[in-house]
């Protein structure tokens, strides 16, 4: 444990860049924001833990701990390297926040700003009962397992609907507070969808509230402070050591949950998460502490496990490809990368799949290499679909969905490969959904957008 400490330590260097990035209010790319995230998830977190968390991960060598060391300085350096060679004035999704501070305002239309609210409302009666917090309670969970594939589809597509909707309304928002001015039914949505993330799973929240961090400090981090900063940790502080505990409290509460009335359900749970609060909030703090390592301990195990003849060479790349196609045109499509990733970890419990866990499963310390050039793969097809959709309809908002795809790939650490393959054809639904809002005069973009992204970045 020491020793994973003390290399630890000497993984936060590559973040410093970042840091100072920050510290002078400099624009953020991809690579930046893969760094930041990999670095809390595989460096901060290990650091951070104390002997009891470590306990999860078991068996610990000095030889493994060494090799998980190298692996992941190879990949942070690699991301240096990359974010190096981004032009900061590219206009380019790459170029997180810089493109999002040149981006065209927005102008949504009345029945679309009413549409944005009416879409979260719908949301805490289909969607939440389904994806929430509360999916790991045995009824929801029969009722998953009794799903058809094609009601699980519908499932996923209506989340890709409330997810642009919610995308569309931060962006808004944020939009207006450059301009100084607020539209009542902009916050309004908003605040609905806040109801909706607090339900949702801690994941799904923490994403869209460092997405609208993103957009915030894109547009206005002039207004950034020394005040708003402590405002901001402490806001942090609350869901780490208040809320998070909390999640986990509600999610393994012994009310039972009707799907018929999900609504009167979820405040049953919650009450009983309030009333639960004081005799379990250590216990599910300590929780909290243990998953958030698991990503860690996949790798370690996978390092630890492995020989030389496991290492499949591309195997598992093309399962996670096979397994990414969907089921219309992949009928004999295969399980995934996931069970073969438990085995390799000689583990047949559920564990906390990555990019970075494949690469070294599938290429050993090219992994590391891998890793990059499997998310800027994914980044230029995004942009190759985003363009091509330009070509054929005109301009709209498909290069504002690339730049939150962007960031949730680099947000979503605990996502395997299989998983981020498929959203690619997600974005392609997402882009006939844009292309219905702009033909429908529902949103406009006001000035001269980018006709074409940089590809060069």
């Amino acid at each position: 444990m020491i020793l994973i400490k003390i290399l630890s330590v000497i993984l936060l260097i590559p973040s410093i860049t970042v840091g100072f990035k920050l510290f002078k209010k400099k624009d953020l790319n991809f690579f930046d924001l893969l760094l930041i995230f990999n670095t809390l998830y595989f460096v901060i977190i290990p650091l951070k833990s104390n002997e009891e968390v470590y306990k999860v991960i078991g068996k610990i060598t000095p030889e493994t701990s060494i090799m998980v060391f190298f692996y992941l300085l190879i990949f942070f350096l690699a991301l240096l390297i990359a974010s190096y060679f981004v032009e900061p004035t590219s206009n380019s999704p790459l170029n997180v926040t810089y493109f999002i501070k040149k981006y065209p305002a927005l102008k949504a239309s009345l029945p679309l700003k009413i549409l944005l609210i009416i879409l979260p409302a719908f949301a805490l009666t289909y969607y939440v009962p389904h994806m929430s917090t509360m999916s790991a309670f045995e009824d929801i969970r029969e009722a998953g397992v009794r799903a058809s594939y094609e009601e699980s589809s519908m499932v996923k597509l209506f989340g890709t609907i409330f997810s642009l909707g919610l995308v569309v309304s931060i962006t808004l928002f944020f939009q207006d507070l450059n301009r100084k001015k607020f539209q009542l039914l902009t916050v309004i949505s908003l605040l609905v969808y806040l109801v909706n993330l607090l339900l949702l799973s801690r994941r799904t929240l923490l994403e869209f509230v460092l997405f609208g961090a993103i957009i915030f400090y894109s547009l206005n981090r002039e207004l950034i402070n020394k005040k708003l900063i402590f405002y901001a940790c402490c806001f942090g502080m609350f869901l780490y050591f208040v809320y998070f505990p909390f999640y986990n409290i509600v999610r393994r509460s012994p009310v039972e949950f009707e799907i018929k009335d999900p609504i009167t359900s979820i405040q049953k749970i919650y009450d009983y998460g309030i009333g639960s609060s004081n005799d379990a909030s250590d216990r599910a703090a300590d929780l909290t502490a243990s998953r958030a390592i698991y990503l860690y301990r996949a790798i370690y195990w996978v390092a630890l496990n492995d020989t030389d003849k496991d290492i499949t060479w591309g195997e598992l790349t093309l399962i996670a490809i096979d397994h990414a196609i969907p089921k219309v045109l992949n009928p004999s499509k295969g399980l995934g990368s996931e069970l073969i990733l438990e085995d390799r970890q000689h583990t047949n419990k559920d564990s906390a799949d990555s990019v970075l866990l494949l690469g070294l499963a599938d290429y050993s310390m090219l992994g590391a290499i891998f890793t990059l050039l499997a998310y800027f793969t994914v980044y230029r097809i995004l942009v190759f679909i985003s363009n091509s959709s330009e070509i054929f309809f005109g301009d709209t908002i498909a290069s504002l969905y690339v730049v939150y795809f962007v960031f949730k790939l680099a947000f979503a650490t605990e996502k395997k490969l299989d998983s981020i393959l498929a959203d690619i054809i997600t974005y392609t639904l997402v882009i006939f959904l844009i292309v219905l809002l702009h033909k429908s005069n529902l949103i406009k973009m006001l000035n001269n957008p980018v006709s074409k992204l940089n590809l060069k970045a």
